[in-house]
């Protein structure tokens, strides 16, 4: 990934699904002044925010937690997961194409099946990168969601949770 990562960062919690039973998914972030932070990773759980968009975070508990977008930074996020048993190695002989359309990815191994957070940087045809990820899926190789996708003409959109 390309971005702010050569600066201080600091942990910031993201609320999953409302934060009602309190999980949360926490990610670095650039401070930028006051509440305003740059998202300097790739979310694996969180639904609706992406690499490099700007929001605003409050203190709450001792803690830094994600309150609203700003801005959008251009990029969109996909989440890709392995079959249970699959390794980093299956992923990978998939993966090639997704890293010729400019794709980058985060990677986990936590639980009982590997996740990926596909970042796709402005750059990107996310269409061709989604009918790869769709034709993967449908031959059984995976299975993928979208947890952001950045429509240019909606720029400056806030997402608030």
């Amino acid at each position: 990934m390309t971005g702010p990562t050569k600066v201080p960062r600091v942990h910031v919690a993201f609320p999953i699904n409302g934060c009602a039973d309190g999980e949360c998914e926490n990610m670095h972030a650039v401070p930028l002044g006051g509440a305003t932070y740059i998202l300097d990773n790739s979310p694996f759980y969180v639904y609706g925010i992406s690499y490099c968009d700007t929001f605003e975070a409050v203190q709450r508990d001792g803690r830094l937690v994600f309150l609203r977008v700003l801005e959008r930074g251009g990029h969109s996020t996909y989440r890709v997961k392995l079959p249970v048993g699959a390794d980093h190695g299956y992923f990978l002989l998939h993966w090639r194409v997704l890293e010729t359309l400019g794709c980058t990815y985060e990677g986990s191994a936590s639980g009982e099946a590997r996740l990926y957070s596909i970042d796709m940087a402005p750059s990107v045809d996310v269409a061709a990168a989604y009918a790869w990820m769709d034709a993967k899926q449908h031959d059984s190789v995976w299975f993928f969601e979208e947890g952001h996708y950045y429509k240019p003409e909606h720029g400056s959109a806030v997402l608030t949770n």
